[in-house]
């Protein structure tokens, strides 16, 4: 006969009723982990905020592969570590000071990005207007209108004699 398949969630809520709602060895390790993740996504927002207002902008495609799977890993693993973050596990590893550093930072890190891509659509806009202003638009015949304008009347074949 086949055993009634057990799952990993199920097992550790059963470990945990009953009891002070401890996290389980696995948890405490999801908790490690999560920490650690938050400490190296905060350290490398603070080191591309840093290189940004040094005017070293190539920094921000460099780390964009990095910092795109940092916070992917975070936000994956966040359901397994919400259910203890108010618990004395998560407290003992300061992750609610941790979070709240990784909102400040991604918060100025998004500010500064949101700040870059408008200068360069103003840049942007700014050069269009200057082309348009400094450019002829067209090509002008030898009396000095337009070729193509609807004043200059063209030539047509009439088809009947």
């Amino acid at each position: 006969m086949i055993a009634t398949r057990q799952f990993r969630m199920s097992e550790r809520k059963q470990s945990r009723t009953g009891a002070a709602d401890d996290p389980s060895p696995m948890d405490l390790q999801n908790i490690d982990a999560f920490a650690e993740k938050i400490k190296e996504a905060v350290a490398l927002l603070r080191s591309e905020i840093e290189a940004i207002n040094a005017g070293n902008l190539d920094v921000v495609s460099d780390k964009y592969e990095e910092k795109s799977g940092l916070l992917k890993w975070l936000e994956l693993k966040r359901p397994l570590v919400e259910p203890f973050i108010k618990k004395d596990a998560a407290l003992a590893r300061r992750l609610p000071e941790l979070l709240e550093d990784l909102r400040v930072a991604v918060t100025e890190n998004s500010t500064l990005l949101s700040r870059m891509a408008g200068a360069a659509g103003s840049v942007a806009r700014e050069i269009e207007k200057a082309t348009q202003r400094h450019s002829l638009n067209g090509l002008y015949g030898k009396s000095g209108k337009k070729v193509g304008d609807s004043t200059v009347t063209k030539m047509t074949i009439d088809r009947e004699f």
